[in-house]
């Protein structure tokens, strides 16, 4: 066998067990976080339809959600461990597991507020589209950035809502379009907290509008 056939055969084998390995942490990942969430997704809604996109992000979709939902979305966005080269370059990126709900309304928001870390990977370029729409800034802690068309007034109380000990807030989107309500969190320092807690915090924060 020529070196370069032997080089290229544990190269194939690398990339292979690579993505077996990674898809399997994955798989079992996202298990695991289903499990967690079982005690608070009643909340939410009772019936779900789940299903994996590709191998890095799990989707349960709530079409009949308890109020004040009408229908909910919940996806965990996974590294994509299962590509060594691209897994790496997402984690100098500063990309992690990612925790995301969406949820449309029974009835339309009273207020709209975009909260987000600006540097995070997940909201690359949104932090400018927001500015766009030409929106007042609003005061809060650093690395956040947040904007509400009509400033302060009723967007303070949904902010304080969303704020979980240890857990930094990503993103907190209130609008009139559906979604009506995404909120993101990275999964690893939420799963520290229980699922109900996190569901009656989605609960709170909905019920505020």
């Amino acid at each position: 066998m020529s070196p370069g056939l032997a080089v290229f055969i544990l190269v194939v084998i690398f990339v292979v067990g690579w993505f077996a390995a990674g898809t399997q942490y994955n798989v079992r990942k996202g298990d695991l976080v289903m499990r967690w969430l079982q005690d608070g997704l009643p909340l939410i809604g009772e019936k779900t339809n789940l299903q994996w996109l590709g191998s890095s992000v799990l989707q349960l979709k709530i079409q009949q959600a308890k109020p004040p939902f009408r229908r909910a979305e919940i996806l965990f966005v996974l590294e994509p461990r299962d590509v060594a080269p691209l897994w790496g370059l997402s984690r100098l990126r500063g990309r992690r597991d990612l925790f995301i709900f969406r949820g449309a309304l029974r009835e339309q928001p009273r207020v709209e507020v975009e909260a987000l870390n600006a540097t995070s990977w997940s909201m690359r370029g949104l932090a400018d589209q927001v500015k766009n729409e030409h929106w007042t800034p609003l005061s809060v802690p650093s690395p956040l950035v947040a904007y509400a068309p009509g400033g302060l007034r009723g967007a303070s109380e949904v902010l304080d809502r969303a704020q979980l000990d240890g857990c930094p807030l990503q993103r907190l989107a209130i609008r009139r379009t559906e979604p009506n309500v995404e909120v993101q969190w990275h999964l690893n320092p939420l799963r520290k907290h229980s699922s109900r807690d996190i569901c009656e915090t989605l609960q709170r924060i909905a019920q505020t509008l």
